[in-house]
C-alpha cells in the first residue's frame, strides 16, 4: 500500500498532522457534511483534527484503515475530496467499509467516482480484499445513485446504526464484491 495514488485528473494521498489547516478548511467550507457525519463540540478545531490525521495516519501504518485525501492535479495543494477505507479485515473476511465525500465545488464533476475507483483497486488488487462495504442515508440520493453506478447491491436496512445529530438513523447497507471488480465495470481506471 502507497501514500500517494494517482488518476487522471487527480492526486489522493495519506495525510499527516502537518495538514490539518487544510483539512479543517475542507469542513469549514463543506458545513452540509455535519447532517451526514457524527461530529463533536470541538470537530471544528484545529486540534481536532491534527489529532484525528496523527490517529488515522498510525492506523494506515498497521494497514487496517486508508483515508485518501483528494486534489486536482491543476491545484495540487488544495483538498477536494476524501475517501476511506475503514476497519479494513483481511484473512477470512476480506472486507472494508468505505466512506466518501466531495467539496460542494466539486461535485457532479466525477471526481469521487474517479477517486473510488482508484481506491477500489487497491483495496481489490494490493489488499486482495474480497468485500467493500458503504452505508447510507436513505434521504441521500446522489450517493445512492454514485454506488449503484459504481455496481454496489444494496442488501438491506441497518437499522438505527450511526448517531446523527443526536439521533440514531437508520442507513441502507451496500455492498461491492471483487467478483465484480473485472475491466469492463465503470469504476475500473488504468494509471
Amino acid at each position: 500500500m502507497k501514500f500517494t495514488y494517482e488518476t487522471d485528473r487527480l492526486i489522493l494521498r495519506v495525510l499527516d498532522s502537518s495538514w490539518a489547516p487544510q483539512v479543517l478548511d475542507f469542513y469549514q467550507n463543506n458545513p452540509d457534511f455535519a447532517r451526514v457525519e457524527p461530529t463533536t463540540d470541538n470537530f471544528y478545531t484545529l486540534h481536532f483534527h491534527e489529532t484525528v490525521l496523527r490517529y488515522e495516519y498510525e492506523l494506515t501504518l498497521k494497514m487496517s484503515m486508508l483515508r485518501l485525501w483528494i486534489f486536482s492535479k491543476d491545484d495540487p495543494a488544495k483538498i477536494i475530496g476524501t475517501v476511506s477505507f475503514r476497519n479494513i479485515t483481511r484473512s477470512f473476511f476480506g472486507t472494508c467499509e468505505v466512506g466518501y465525500k466531495m467539496d460542494h465545488e466539486f461535485r457532479n464533476q466525477g471526481y469521487c467516482q474517479e477517486a473510488l475507483s482508484r481506491g477500489f483497486e487497491v483495496m481489490f488488487s494490493e489488499l486482495n480484499l474480497h468485500r467493500i462495504e458503504a452505508i447510507v442515508l436513505p434521504s441521500n440520493l446522489a450517493s445512492i445513485h454514485l454506488l449503484e453506478k459504481l455496481g454496489f447491491k444494496r442488501e438491506g436496512v441497518k437499522r438505527q446504526c450511526v448517531k446523527l445529530q443526536g439521533e440514531w438513523r437508520d442507513h441502507y447497507l451496500y455492498s461491492l464484491l471483487s467478483i465484480d471488480s473485472h475491466p469492463a465495470r465503470p469504476y475500473h481506471i488504468v494509471t
